[in-house]
């Protein structure tokens, strides 16, 4: 396939990401407007719907909602977890040459984990449901089972976005929870041959029913780091969860490019969570594609963890 036909296939793509983008942008300004109406005039579909006003998006609001009596209270954002065993198949030993304590292999088995919070800048702006929260979110890979331990890689996911509240039904059980713009920067701070980073703006959508939830956020990237430019070859321009609630368990999986360059670097994470005792959950976690972390973005890699968690998408 010519380099032309590539070319337009691209920006295809990223076309059908960002008008995906402006249409619940737009919605997200509409729907208030129509809900009110709706409510004006008895519209009994709508009475309905607010009725059952409920599921797992909802529920972490509340809690969440709950924890902030005050200004820059720190809640969890993404799932906080800890994988001390964490096997993968074929690391890219070539990117580490050179580059470990005695230059030693890197090992399969390792440690992961992710601490990831948030705290609200300015709740409610001017009387709105909208707040402006600033997060932070860091994924780090130990090789603790090395005869050397290091740390492999820490990714760093410094984000200011704007967590619009629309509770918005868009079908008997289905409702539009939050509409986000954001922008965010992740690097792994390496400062030499080794640096991966990246920036981006994105628009998230998150809509639930009682056991569901689905997170779509398409990003446009305005920013590369020198040492990976063809990021968005292998990272693509945009990612899906799904994430489904079964009594106390949480299966969920996120999905990267697959629909850029004919899923031909498809990538999926899928994860289970489960009650151990109060507040700590058993956590499992299957990788396969690419971008497990930034310094191997453009390296194939199929792993598996156990573990511990402390919260998980809903």
């Amino acid at each position: 396939m010519s380099k032309g036909i590539h070319e337009e296939l691209r920006m295809s793509v990223r076309l059908k990401y960002w008008l995906f983008a402006i249409t619940i942008l737009i919605f997200s300004f509409v729907s208030p407007a129509q809900a009110s109406h709706k409510k004006a005039h008895g519209h009994k579909k709508n009475i309905h719907s607010r009725s059952i006003s409920r599921g797992p998006v909802e529920a972490r609001t509340k809690k969440e909602a709950a924890l902030l009596p005050n200004y820059f209270a720190i809640t969890t954002y993404k799932p906080n977890y800890i994988l001390p065993y964490y096997y993968t198949g074929s690391p890219d030993n070539t990117v580490y040459a050179s580059n470990t304590p005695n230059n030693e292999q890197i090992k399969h088995a390792e440690v992961k984990y992710q601490i990831s919070l948030k705290v609200p800048l300015w709740k409610n702006i001017l009387g709105h449901s909208s707040s402006l929260y600033v997060a932070y979110t860091q994924l780090s890979y130990w090789q603790l089972y090395n005869q050397k331990t290091f740390f492999r890689e820490n990714d760093y996911e410094p984000e200011l976005f704007l967590a619009n509240k629309i509770n918005y039904f868009f079908s008997k059980n289905w409702q539009l929870n939050f509409i986000n713009p954001g922008i965010v920067h992740q690097s792994n701070g390496m400062g030499t041959s080794l640096q991966r980073g990246w920036d981006r703006v994105y628009l998230e959508a998150i809509a639930s029913t009682d056991h569901w939830m689905v997170d779509l956020k398409p990003w446009y990237i305005y920013s590369t780091n020198g040492n990976n430019k063809n990021i968005a070859k292998f990272l693509g321009y945009g990612h899906l969860l799904v994430a489904y609630q079964f009594h106390q368990q949480v299966f969920s999986l996120q999905a990267h490019n697959f629909i850029e360059n004919y899923a031909r670097y498809a990538t999926g994470e899928a994860t289970w969570s489960f009650p151990l005792i109060p507040y700590v959950k058993g956590y499992v976690q299957v990788f396969s594609g690419y971008g497990q972390s930034l310094i191997e973005y453009n390296h194939r890699t199929n792993s598996v963890g156990v573990g511990l968690a402390l919260n998980d998408w809903i």
